[in-house]
């Protein structure tokens, strides 16, 4: 009974060496991140007054934000041996939108700036 309690003892603590997260754990919690950006910082709003949605740089940059939150713990669970094709998936979708996040930022904050209306438009 001894010898089993001494074998079985090393793979009960394995999770705690681990840092308490296994890949998947890491996957589910990326994923979890980019759920809360969609449905907060990442939603358009609609302005009833303008009948349309509205979007501001400081909208566009925390949700850059959040999905960048998102890809570091993608990359973790990806440093640990996460592999499958849904994750691969996932993350290459993150790394996407990230980018066109960033293009959209640039424009955004182009449009906001004080120097003048913008790109291509006349005062």
């Amino acid at each position: 009974m001894l010898r089993f309690v001494r074998a079985v003892t090393p793979l009960l603590c394995l999770p705690l060496a681990c840092g308490g997260e296994s890949r998947h754990d890491l996957y589910m919690r990326g994923m979890a991140i980019e759920g809360e950006a969609s449905r907060g910082a990442c939603k358009l709003e609609f302005d009833a007054k303008e009948r349309s949605h509205v979007i501001d740089g400081d909208v566009v940059q925390a949700c850059l934000e959040q999905t960048e939150e998102a890809i570091s713990v993608y990359e973790q669970a990806k440093a640990r041996g996460m592999s499958d094709l849904d994750f691969q998936k996932t993350y290459e979708r993150a790394l996407e939108r990230r980018e066109r996040l960033r293009g959209m930022l640039k424009t955004v904050r182009e449009l906001e700036a004080p120097s003048g209306a913008g790109p291509g438009i006349s005062q």
